[in-house]
């Protein structure tokens, strides 16, 4: 490889790289991916969309963005996925809700075929983070923390959500909500972005493994 292509190649990583952003309770250790979702990609139902899988739903990416509509007839929330082996972890995004009803972050861990294991949502009206077990029919989920706040639809919040041992503490904008639960320990092995309704938007997700922040 010529020298000039090898340094253009560089930077190009270097730029595709985010920084790692400011945490309290995790420490990103090594990027598992960073998805700006500023290329554009046609309506699929089930597909790879830059190296996210869609499952549940309709997903594109226009607009700089990567939209996600729950579908009447899947009678479930929409879903686009990630793997991701790891015990603790940073999530970082940019999220704008749109009409929807809600749109979530969640985590799916490593036992076949990957059950629920945590999610924080986002409403107009706040936020929370959900406990969760099982898959399909025998999901179990239970609210562990909650703010009530105004999350305007219409505009793009930043999120960083960082799971370490028990411990789970999301940050959206300048809005904090934590909670403990045992099943946070548990291994990761799926990172879904979720939405319920229409209208909801991601893009600039990053997930990092991460190591517990010294106290």
């Amino acid at each position: 490889m010529e020298i000039r292509h090898l340094l253009v190649l560089l930077a190009s990583c270097a730029a595709e790289a985010p920084a790692p952003p400011v945490t309290v309770i995790a420490k990103p250790a090594e990027l598992v991916v960073s998805t700006p979702f500023d290329e554009e990609v046609p309506q699929i139902r089930k597909g790879t969309i830059h190296g996210w899988q869609a499952a549940i739903g309709a997903w594109s990416v226009r607009d700089g963005a990567l939209h996600g509509d729950e579908l009447p007839e899947d009678h479930h929330a929409s879903s686009c996925t990630h793997g991701v082996e790891a015990g603790d972890l940073v999530i970082t995004a940019e999220c704008r809700l749109g009409a929807a009803a809600h749109l979530a972050i969640g985590c799916r861990d490593a036992i076949a075929p990957h059950h629920h294991l945590a999610r924080l949502y986002i409403a107009a009206d706040g936020l929370w983070i959900q406990r969760m077990s099982g898959i399909a029919k025998t999901t179990r989920a239970e609210k562990v923390a909650e703010r009530s706040v105004r999350i305007d639809p219409d505009a793009w919040h930043s999120v960083t959500i960082e799971i370490v041992d028990d411990r789970y503490r999301a940050t959206v904008d300048d809005v904090v909500v934590e909670a403990h639960a045992e099943r946070f320990r548990d291994a990761k092995a799926l990172v879904a972005l979720i939405t319920k309704g229409q209208g909801a938007q991601f893009r600039n997700v990053a997930i990092w493994k991460a190591v517990p922040v010294e106290q």
